[in-house]
């Protein structure tokens, strides 16, 4: 049986299973929502009071399952109201981003770059145990800071990739700064076009849940003995072949490794 919880604020409502857990079983979720300023915003039905491009949805703590969210959006046109309708499925703990705006409207990127804690990017390279035999590929490179690491720590190649021309720049700057040129290389590419079946041995991400879920394809063509290590982010519903918790200014940042067998399932 499923029952309706309304956030305090109105502003939302959603479906949990009925029953009570411990408090620190319920998370919630998060979703950004960018949408032209004029238009109505209905989550499962209820309209978001929040104007603005960009709104945010954060649910009730939710106990461990997966949920449905319909996200539909109402706005004004010169030839009469346009409706988009979006479902969005996820699980607590998430955060997620869509966008509502007509696709001339919208950036390059599927996500808002935020760049990684160099703290975290120490530890998910430690996490991997990265050698200098690692061949590193950092997908969604920002400004290069993973591969730089990497080179300049453990004396690995390492190979980014970022569909944003302005982020090629910065890691490419990098790089240069760093005097890493020989062992890392950066280049503009969409990374859902990759080829992962050869090359990398230690691939990493700090994308969103349903990003890392549409990689996953690919990232199960890895060679044996590669390992995937994402930021902040599940992997569908994998469990993680090791976990650790990154505590910085910022926040604490999960960070999650999958042996490429793990993501096969084998």
């Amino acid at each position: 049986m499923w029952r309706s919880l309304i956030l305090a604020a109105g502003l939302i409502a959603c479906l949990i299973p009925t029953g009570t857990l411990a408090q620190e079983n319920l998370k919630s979720v998060t979703v950004e929502i960018y949408l032209p300023e004029s238009a109505q915003l209905f989550i499962e039905g209820q309209e978001m009071k929040s104007k603005g491009s960009k709104r945010l949805f954060v649910s009730p703590p939710l106990p461990p399952g997966k949920y449905a969210y319909t996200i539909k959006m109402i706005n004004p046109d010169s030839d009469g109201p346009r409706t988009v309708t979006h479902q969005i499925e996820v699980q607590p703990g998430d955060f997620e981003s869509i966008d509502l705006r007509a696709p001339d409207k919208r950036p390059i990127t599927d996500v808002e770059y935020e760049p990684t804690p160099q703290k975290v990017v120490d530890a998910l390279l430690r996490l991997g145990k990265v050698t200098r035999k690692d061949v590193i590929w950092d997908l969604g490179c920002g400004d290069g800071r993973i591969p730089v690491t990497a080179a300049k720590v453990y004396g690995c190649t390492a190979y980014g990739v970022d569909i944003d021309p302005e982020r090629v720049k910065d890691s490419l700057s990098s790089v240069r700064k760093q005097g890493v040129g020989q062992l890392v290389t950066i280049e503009q590419r969409d990374i859902f076009t990759l080829d992962l079946s050869k090359g990398p041995t230690v691939v990493t991400l700090y994308l969103l849940p349903h990003l890392n879920a549409k990689l996953l394809p690919q990232l199960r063509k890895l060679p044996p003995g590669a390992r995937v290590i994402s930021v902040a982010h599940r992997m569908a519903d994998i469990k993680p072949d090791e976990q650790i918790v990154v505590e910085t200014e910022l926040g604490d940042f999960d960070v999650y490794l999958w042996k490429a067998e793990t993501l096969r399932g084998n």
